[in-house]
């Protein structure tokens, strides 16, 4: 064994309760609009701040964010979500923060907040926590925003005149770690809030684990909701310091380098399949390159940051759609720069670009549907590619020697055939073929 329990559950909760609360839904005619101000003083540098708040808008209201001083957290979902808005980023000096946060009524509507809050950080994780782990905090936001009354902060919310005041609901679901309700939304479970999901993969819906799929309401136990996705016991916070922090320090350099090694057997099973690679079918299709063509296609920038990009060299490539799905590079890649595309890892398009209006752009930008970008499938074409070469599969591909290598008791052409099991069982089409059982019968010939 290489991994043990990290640190321990909270003992009122489970993580599958919810409550249901109402908070202040204000009214805005055509034209007006509510202001929330974030003010942070007396910090030093080298101290972790934070904003941010949970807030829901009826359609016909935009938002506007405006004086973040890092990259923020800032989902842009429907009016059938609650939304979330955000930042933690470590501070370089002790210059005063302001940060104003706006929704602003294109057409009469509904707006409400659920706590806002910012100023100084301060939790025990943040205390002793590596480094490698502060990074990408603003991911976390406002969830991991624990705030030390030390400093002088505070937050202003300005109301139009005489705005009336209705009621809106909002879903709290309990961490089984720190024991917080946290926001979820229930309509569409993909607009992640605190927590990420628990069955993603279409053959593993609607979730049946108790307490990830049916949450029991904490005011009236004969209620309980039954869920599609399911979500984690452990808020995202408390997911990154108190489990992933435990288990991951313990993964051996063998295991790291699985990883690697089904990558690069994906890109080669790929290369074959489609008999080239990508840079070279895209030069035949486009008589052009596809390094430089995605780098002025997204106007040689990071889509996800917008940091300048000086030239092609300095841009990474994203599949857009997972490699892990067998989609290979093409013209539907992204243009990330080296920080973004480290964050971005195997991540799904809609949990890694949650910012408002990214899915969107996205879409417009690599021809994707949206609808796509928010539930990846398999690619069916490659599916179809490999079960018409399952011969050559077996007997050429899983025999090439860095197939037969043995790492930790693992023969890494195994691990490839269960890496592929999963796509199968995605596939609308194949889903029931089993890969691993036809490898282990010629195995055992």
């Amino acid at each position: 064994m290489t991994r043990k329990s990290g640190f321990s559950v909270h003992k009122e909760t489970t993580g599958g309760e919810f409550s249901r609360q109402n908070v202040a839904a204000h009214a805005l005619a055509k034209g007006e609009e509510i202001e929330v101000s974030f003010y942070i003083d007396g910090h030093q540098p080298g101290d972790f701040l934070g904003f941010g708040m949970w807030f829901w808008h009826s359609d016909g209201i935009e938002s506007e964010l405006i004086g973040s001083p890092f990259i923020p957290t800032w989902t842009g979902y429907s009016s059938l979500s609650w939304n979330k808005v955000g930042s933690i980023w470590e501070a370089s000096t002790s210059t005063p923060v302001s940060v104003v946060f706006k929704l602003i009524a294109v057409e009469a509507g509904k707006a409400s907040f659920y706590q806002p809050l910012c100023g100084r950080l301060k939790h025990k994780h943040y205390e002793d926590a590596p480094h490698r782990l502060m990074k990408n905090m603003f991911e976390t936001a406002p969830e991991a925003i624990f705030v030390d009354d030390e400093v002088n902060a505070s937050v202003n919310i300005s109301f139009p005149d005489g705005s009336e005041t209705e009621h809106a609901e909002i879903i709290l679901k309990s961490c089984n770690r720190c024991g917080r309700y946290l926001p979820i939304n229930i309509i569409n479970e993909r607009n992640h809030l605190s927590f990420t999901n628990h069955c993603v993969a279409a053959h593993r819906r609607p979730c049946q684990h108790s307490s990830f799929g049916k949450l029991r309401n904490v005011e009236n136990q004969s209620e309980i909701l039954h869920l599609d996705y399911g979500y984690q016991l452990e808020c995202r916070f408390c997911k990154k310091f108190e489990v992933n922090a435990a288990h991951n320090p313990q993964r051996s350099p063998g295991q790291m380098k699985e990883d690697g090694a089904r990558r690069r057997a994906f890109e080669l099973l790929l290369e074959t399949l489609f008999e080239g690679s990508p840079q070279l079918i895209y030069r035949h299709k486009f008589s052009s390159e596809l390094a430089e063509d995605i780098w002025e296609k997204f106007q040689r920038r990071c889509f996800n940051c917008n940091t300048y990009l000086p030239n092609a060299r300095a841009m990474h490539l994203d599949h857009t759609r997972p490699l892990a799905y067998l989609w290979p590079l093409d013209e539907t890649a992204t243009a990330l720069c080296k920080s973004c595309n480290s964050q971005k890892r195997d991540r799904m398009p809609t949990d890694f670009y949650v910012k408002h209006g990214q899915l969107e752009a996205l879409a417009q930008k690599t021809g994707i549907s949206l609808e796509e970008l928010k539930n990846p499938k398999p690619n069916e074409t490659a599916i179809d590619l490999l079960l018409a070469r399952k011969h050559w599969f077996f007997s050429t591909f899983l025999t090439r020697p860095e197939m037969c290598k043995e790492r930790e008791g693992k023969i890494a052409g195994e691990l490839v055939v269960k890496a592929l099991q999963r796509v199968l069982a995605s596939s609308e089409k194949h889903q029931f073929v089993n890969l691993q059982d036809e490898y282990a019968q010629l195995r055992d010939k």
